[in-house]
């Protein structure tokens, strides 16, 4: 089993909302996505605590965590690199965060790739549209759906109207 984890999150500035999602998928197919708010954050926060949240959906589902191979996929190259130790965090207010993801990258043996954002990656945007939304309020709590039960790929669940 592959598990693909894509997470975006958006903010502006320090002071105002922000929000963050993930989308996961197993074996290609949709399984599961999901998005919060929070109250004030930057967008790096936004970008690391969708990360985390991802990471912690996926660790907190035994036959997820599991997989022969786990992937973070974002947007976002700070998160990418600071998941894989390959920049240090020197942000003291982003520390917490980035220790929390160093633990779970090193601890659930995570690869990652990087996607360019607002390109037309399916799963990318499908974050975007859930982390914007999340801050505004608009969250998204994940499902635990049966891997024995198939899902329907994202692209499949549009109607021929919502594509533009």
């Amino acid at each position: 089993m592959n598990v693909e984890i894509y997470c975006d999150g958006s903010a502006t500035t320090a002071n105002l909302p922000g929000g963050w999602a993930f989308v996961v998928l197993v074996d290609g197919v949709k399984y599961t996505e999901a998005s919060g708010f929070l109250g004030k954050a930057t967008n790096n926060i936004a970008e690391l605590t969708a990360a985390i949240s991802g990471l912690e959906y996926v660790k907190q589902h035994g036959s997820l965590s599991s997989a022969k191979s786990i992937t973070l996929i974002s947007d976002s190259q700070l998160t990418l690199k600071y998941a894989s130790g390959d920049y240090q965090c020197r942000k003291p207010h982003l520390v917490p965060l980035y220790c929390k993801l160093r633990q779970l990258y090193v601890k659930m043996n995570i690869t990652t790739r990087w996607v360019k954002g607002h390109s037309g990656d399916t799963y990318n945007e499908q974050c975007d549209i859930l982390a914007k939304a999340a801050r505004g309020g608009q969250t998204v709590a994940a499902t635990s759906p049966s891997l024995s039960q198939p899902q329907v790929p994202y692209e499949d669940t549009l109607q021929a109207g919502d594509q533009d």
